[in-house]
């Protein structure tokens, strides 16, 4: 008995110390024997990032740990695990994603790209900008990013991105307009002065009061170099003259015309010109 008794607390500690550890078994939970299935990876890159509207980009991605992959934004549908794809025609700033599913879970990657608007700009001029009556004058122009243009005002129809134009004889001032339309619209405007010495009227028909007008008998010119301070004048003694081919300088003048009866009483300033003298 007392060599069982002496045995006891070492079976004991044996029993209790075989529970935690040196039996047969690892003492972990079946969760802590698994390994771990890392989620969808996901890796999207677009050839260019920057793009002007309209162009076409290539997209291409890779996976990993994915077993089906979907689009979506700009591109949609079912998507191979890695591979590429051209997507044309975008006109706007486009997202693109691509979500993909695995045993571990899923990932997603995304990229945008960007289609800067191009801004269509236009420019005219004419040489010269000043001709003498029946004179010509030469329009040029440019434009960037149009696809059309057309022309109005003295002259029309379809013109070419650039080019030149001769405007012909000109018997008096012309205005030439042109309009380039791209993603944007231009406009741009010229006009080309014709610079005569010759001063041109109609003749009255009634006085100031609104009576018949029977006894016209001419005109004065009158000139300065600035609004309303008339520094020259000009008589002329025929009712039926209503032109007069300017004797100054050239410079820029201002001009009015009077009224002179039988009697040699003079009417009020007409209207005022202001006039290049070649």
């Amino acid at each position: 008995m007392k060599y069982w008794r002496s045995l006891l607390p070492a079976l004991l500690a044996f029993t209790v110390s075989g529970c935690g550890g040196s039996g047969g078994s690892s003492g972990k939970s079946p969760a802590q024997n698994q390994t771990s299935t890392p989620p969808a990876g996901v890796n999207l890159s677009a050839s260019a990032t920057l793009i002007s509207p309209g162009d076409s980009v290539t997209l291409s991605w890779s996976t990993s740990n994915a077993t089906e992959c979907r689009a979506s934004g700009g591109w949609s549908g079912n998507k191979a695990l890695s591979g590429n794809s051209t997507v044309t025609g975008i006109t706007q700033d486009t997202n693109f994603r691509l979500s993909c599913s695995g045993a571990g879970g899923g990932g997603l990657a995304e990229v945008t790209v960007q289609a800067n608007s191009a801004e269509t700009e236009v420019t005219l001029t004419a040489s010269p900008r000043d001709v003498l009556t029946n004179g010509s004058s030469v329009l040029t122009w440019s434009s960037t990013n149009a696809s059309s243009c057309s022309a109005a005002g003295d002259w029309s129809g379809s013109q070419p991105l650039s080019g030149s134009f001769d405007t012909g004889a000109l018997p008096r001032d012309a205005t030439y307009r042109l309009t380039c339309d791209g993603q944007t619209s231009a406009v741009a405007m010229v006009t080309v002065r014709v610079l005569s010495k010759s001063l041109e009227w109609r003749a009255p028909t009634q006085n100031e009061d609104g009576s018949a007008l029977t006894d016209l008998a001419g005109y004065v010119v009158y000139w300065g170099a600035q609004s309303r301070n008339y520094t020259g004048s000009h008589t002329i003694n025929s009712p039926t003259i209503t032109q007069w081919d300017v004797t100054v300088s050239p410079g820029l003048y201002f001009f009015a015309v009077t009224a002179l009866d039988s009697g040699g009483i003079e009417s009020q300033y007409s209207n005022e010109i202001a006039k290049t003298i070649p």
